[in-house]
């Protein structure tokens, strides 16, 4: 900051000696500080300047000192005198100026000198530091509306602190450009010490002068000089004391005015405040008249400001800038820089006083009171900015606030709107930079009624913040919509209101500037929010928007990104918010994603994305099943982008073959699933499925041949997938459908090889086992009957089915029989009986066929052993005996039976008789009790059988009894009593066989006749001719065939029982020979037979 003189002064008087180069030194550093006092106003913009004349002040000053040598003491004497004074502090000043010339004398300076120089050095430094850490940080997105600098209203406060600013604008003013004096040129270059020199000389005349001439006219003017001198040489105190005794002696002199401002400019600098005061007071009541005027005024109100009484130091401060305004200052003029700085320092005060008195508030309690004023907006900026220096961003921003609201319909409201978003962004305040932003883009909507006041084509600044505003307010909802924790109790609420209001921005800035360059940007990143909130339909609208209507502007980068993206945002519609939607909603969205791919590939082919696009428009026409256009637009993008990546060209080809497949048109289908495969890398993952639906296609032309009965074309088409496809997963199914067209045509080595060929490529295949069946069939017609045993048997072992594996031993055991090799049809059998012991039935039908095969090869033993297990199995089979069953088992169990019937006959009663009576008597009790048991069966033929064997049983004995061998040592007589007893034997033995014949007679009236029916009439003729000549009588049904003794019956609970009735008259027991016991025991042995 510069030193003036009275500031010299005072610091040669407050820091005691400083040599002359140390204030030569501080004024040089000074130099470069365009600033300047106050009372440097006074020469600005003066366009007359002195002409300086080489040597004229010397001239001048030798010329009166001359005068005084040769001319006696007159009149003129003390104006000769003065004038030398005044040409002495004249040549000072030059000196101080600069004006000398400068020696070439290298110059050394002292250590205080060295000291004060770096110590200014240093503060420049970290001053220029300061601003260069300290830059305006733009706001995202909003950078230029961060700029104070296009805010021509808004207050521009240097980087100075308010000591220092206090400490300069309340400074002495600099008095030196107010007196007017001739240039002149000295010679030396040593301007501190001959300022000092000449001042002393001009004080020695000035005293000399007034001493001598003490009526001098002009000695007020002498001691107007005598002051100056003496602050020159730093003797402030008596340059003080002259002035005053100057405004006490000449109340009338033209120097009165700057008397008096030196006196306050020298109380105010020892803060002496009110003394200050009133010494500016005296200037300021002299009126306008004083070249002072404006100054005292401003210095009385620092004065004021110094004592605390802000509200009258405001009335000196306003009073002098309505006197500026009075004189016509222009408070935007940009020309006189002094000037301007000065009413800046001005205003600044001002807001110092109104922070001081309360602030904004009392900014308008005073203009209520003292009247309005047109600068006040000044005033408002002035405080704002002030509080902004002191980071108090609410009180700065209120302070524009507080004008806005007085006054909404300003030329600066909109500027000071602008400060006050700019104020909240320093602060920090996001939530109150955000309302702010929203107020502004509301109170000056284009629209908006300030804009009916004011012509907006002048206001370029402030729509441009209009736009960045909207912007900014549309990108910070977006940021807050995506930046919302999903931890958040209140996501969904926070999410969906950012939504809105970001969705609500957007679309005011497009409803206010689609013409302006960013409305393309801006419509893309409006999309894109709709398409993060998943509203896929609207983003997609808008994207086309994007992309397709803002044709009229230079730049739109993003079109073809918007272009692509509209019809992934449908896509993304269909498949999310039309998941559950009726089919005619899903086709109307796929026929608008077909359009607008298309749109996209014929409007931005360049674009890489085009060919993928236009794929995904195929592939949606293939699922809505127009195939034609699939298929043209398939061939289309082929043909339109053969520099295709690999994969869409193979995509294309495959949508084509599909789209032909469709139509039935195979054999495109086959040449599109071929190109396709030679896009297809080997070791695709999808290679295989495109190798089926090549096989498929053959597969389909084979199917067609085959529907119109050309068999042998169909297998040759169903034969080459082989070659043409291998490893497709039809090709087993289409070799097993050529088998079946060539057994259709009876070709059945073809088949049988085909057949094989199956077998062993497919081991696997779960139509193997239909593979057996139809081998099976081929070598059943082709008579190879062995072969097709063994496929039955292939089919048992192959089938999970029971069912069929039962039917398949059965066949196969059948076909071995056929072929005469029991071996393996018993081997298939017995497989049979073990594998399926259940169900019951079929078990014992197999187990037939065993003991069939068994009787027939003569293996008796193995026949009995299989009937006997029949027999025992169907007795434990519980639930599961039928009459089936029980048939097989009474069979099994008859053929078990006869040959007991047989060894029970074939014992002759011959000697020794009782050893074979007893041994044939035990064979007919197990005879005939195996025979009864058959009856449990309630098989017909089965009991027929066993009634028939009963009645043989008895009468076989009675014949056996007759033909017994006679004892051989009875006489006659003996013998005749013999032959008597034995008749009463064989009698009852012979009724017993007719009554039990007859029960098969008997049967006849159930219905039943058989051999063993005929069998037992043949007996019965033979036994009772006279009888058994007559028609059959159909009789109840025969509950037994054994007679029943009435007491053995009750005795026996009505269990049946063969009995014989014991004689009436039999003899007692008494002693006799052997021989003539024998018939008595065989009665007895008959009677036990009888009863069991």
């Amino acid at each position: 900051m510069p030193m003036n003189k009275t500031q010299l002064s005072a610091a040669i008087n407050t820091f005691g000696l400083v040599t002359a180069a140390s204030v030569a030194l501080l004024l040089s550093a000074c130099a470069s500080n365009s600033g300047q006092t106050i009372g440097s106003l006074q020469k600005v913009d003066i366009k007359i300047q002195e002409t300086h004349i080489d040597g004229s002040l010397e001239k001048a000053l030798a010329s009166y000192q001359k005068y005084l040598q040769e001319t006696p003491e007159t009149a003129l004497t003390p104006e000769a005198i003065r004038r030398i004074a005044d040409l002495k502090i004249k040549q000072a000043h030059r000196a101080e100026e600069g004006i000398l010339p400068s020696s070439t004398e290298t110059r050394i300076l002292s250590e205080e000198d060295v000291a004060a120089a770096n110590q200014l050095a240093s503060k420049k430094a970290v001053a220029a530091r300061a601003e260069l850490d300290a830059p305006e940080v733009a706001g995202v997105a909003s950078s230029a509306t961060a700029s104070e600098a296009a805010l021509d209203s808004v207050a521009n406060i240097q980087d100075e602190s308010q000591s220092d600013f206090e400490s300069r604008a309340s400074g002495a003013v600099d008095l030196s450009g107010m007196q007017s004096g001739a240039d002149v040129t000295v010679p030396g270059d040593n301007a501190d010490a001959l300022l000092a020199a000449n001042a002393r000389e001009a004080i020695a005349l000035y005293k000399k002068l007034l001493v001598q001439y003490p009526l001098y006219e002009r000695n007020d003017q002498v001691m107007y000089q005598l002051s100056r001198a003496y602050e020159e040489t730093g003797e402030i105190e008596e340059a003080v004391a002259i002035l005053r005794q100057l405004v006490a002696k000449y109340p009338a002199s033209r120097h009165l005015d700057e008397a008096y401002f030196r006196l306050g400019e020298y109380y105010f600098t020892r803060k002496k405040y009110l003394d200050a005061e009133e010494s500016y007071g005296r200037v300021i009541d002299m009126g306008e008249v004083s070249s002072f005027y404006e100054l005292a005024m401003y210095k009385r109100g620092w004065a004021l400001f110094k004592q605390d009484m802000y509200e009258m130091a405001l009335d000196d401060f306003v009073r002098m800038l309505d006197y500026k305004v009075a004189q016509g200052y222009d408070f935007e003029q940009q020309t006189n820089e002094t000037e301007r700085k000065h009413i800046e320092d001005t205003f600044r005060v001002i807001s110092l006083s109104f922070s001081y008195l309360g602030g904004a508030e009392s900014i308008v309690d005073y203009f209520t009171r003292k009247g309005a004023r047109d600068y006040e907006s000044y005033v408002y900026s002035h405080l704002g900015e002030y509080y902004l220096d002191k980071r108090r961003y609410q009180d700065a921003a209120e302070s524009y606030n507080a004008f806005v609201e007085r006054n909404p319909l300003h030329k600066v409201a909109p500027d000071f709107s602008i400060r006050v978003i700019e104020i909240y962004q320093k602060g920090g305040f996001p939530r109150l930079v955000l309302d702010a932003k929203k107020a502004f883009a509301n109170t000056y909507a284009l629209d908006a009624q300030y804009w009916t006041v004011f012509d907006i084509q002048e206001y370029a600044t402030v729509v441009e913040f209009l736009q960045t505003n909207l912007i900014d307010l549309a990108s910070h909802y977006h940021a807050a919509y995506q930046n919302v924790k999903t931890t958040d109790q209140e996501f969904a609420k926070k999410r969906s209101e950012n939504y809105l209001e970001a969705i609500h921005w957007y679309r005011r800035y497009l409803g206010s500037f689609a013409d302006k360059p960013k409305a393309p940007e801006i419509n893309y990143q409006l999309a894109g929010l709709m398409l993060e909130n998943k509203d896929f339909l609207n983003a997609a609208v808008e994207y086309e928007r994007t992309a397709y209507q803002y044709s009229a502007h230079s730049e739109n980068k993003n079109a073809s990104e918007a272009g692509y993206a509209a019809v992934f945002a449908y896509r993304e519609h269909l498949k999310n918010d039309l998941a559950n939607g009726s089919t005619a909603q899903k086709t109307g969205v796929q026929k608008e994603i077909i359009r607008s791919s298309l749109t996209f590939a014929e409007t931005f082919p360049q674009h890489d994305k085009a060919p993928q696009i236009l794929l995904g428009a195929v592939d949606d026409l293939y699922k809505l099943k127009s195939f034609p256009e699939t298929i043209q637009n398939g061939r289309l993008l082929l043909e339109k982008f053969p520099a295709a990546d690999r994969e869409i060209r193979r995509s294309a080809w495959l949508l084509v073959a599909h789209a032909s497949f469709d139509t039935e048109l195979y054999a495109d289908a086959e040449a599109g699933y071929r190109q396709a495969l030679g896009l297809t890398a080997a070791d695709a993952k999808d290679r295989g499925d495109l190798v089926d639906n090549l096989a498929g296609a053959i597969y389909q032309q084979g199917d067609q041949a085959r529907k119109a009965e050309d068999h042998l074309a169909a297998a040759e088409h169903f034969l080459r997938i082989r070659n043409a496809a291998p490893g497709a997963s039809i090709l087993a199914t289409a070799e097993y459908d050529a088998a079946a067209s060539l057994i259709q045509l009876e070709n059945w080595t073809r088949a049988a090889d085909v057949l094989k060929a199956f077998r062993n490529n497919h081991p696997q295949h779960e139509l193997q086992k239909e593979v057996t069946k139809k081998l099976a069939v081929v070598y059943q017609e082709s008579g190879q009957l062995l072969l097709a045993a063994a496929e039955f048997e292939r089919i048992e072992r192959e089938s999970e089915d029971e069912d069929v594996r039962r039917e398949a031993l059965t066949q196969a055991a059948d076909l071995y029989s056929a072929a005469k090799s029991y071996d393996k049809a018993l081997a298939a059998l017995n497989r049979y009986v073990k594998l399926f012991p259940r169900p019951m039935e079929p078990a014992l039908e197999t187990r037939q066929k065993i003991a069939d095969i068994y009787q027939n090869s003569g293996n008796q033993k193995a026949y009995f052993n299989t009937l006997d297990d029949m027999v025992r199995l169907e007795a434990r089979g519980g639930d599961e005996r039928n009459d089936r069953t029980r048939y097989l088992a009474g069979n099994a169990a008859l053929k078990l039976a006869e040959p007991k019937f047989e060894s029970f006959a074939e014992i002759a009663l011959v000697a020794p008789l009782e050893q074979n009576l007893n041994t044939k008597r035990a064979r007919m009790k197990a005879a005939t009790s195996a025979f009864t048991a058959l009856i449990d069966y309630q098989v017909a033929d089965v009991t027929a059988a066993a009634t028939f064997y009963l009645g043989e049983i008895y009468l076989h004995f009675s014949r056996a009894l007759k033909d017994s061998e006679r004892p051989t040592n009875l006489d006659a007589m003996e013998l005749e009593d013999y032959e008597l007893a034995l008749e009463e034997q064989i009698y009852p033995f012979e009724e017993r066989a007719i009554s039990v014949h007859e029960k098969n007679i008997d049967l006849m009236a159930a219905g039943i006749y058989n051999n063993w029916v005929a069998k037992s009439i043949d007996q019965l003729a033979g036994l009772m001719p006279a009888r058994y000549e007559r028609p059959e009588d159909v009789g109840n049904i025969v509950m037994t065939i054994v007679p029943v003794p009435k007491v053995a019956e009750e005795a026996a609970a009505g269990e049946p029982v063969v009995e014989e009735p014991a004689p009436e008259h039999a003899a007692p027991e008494q002693p006799q020979e052997s021989e003539s016991t024998t018939p008595a025991v065989i009665a007895e042995n008959a009677t036990e037979e009888e009863q069991g």
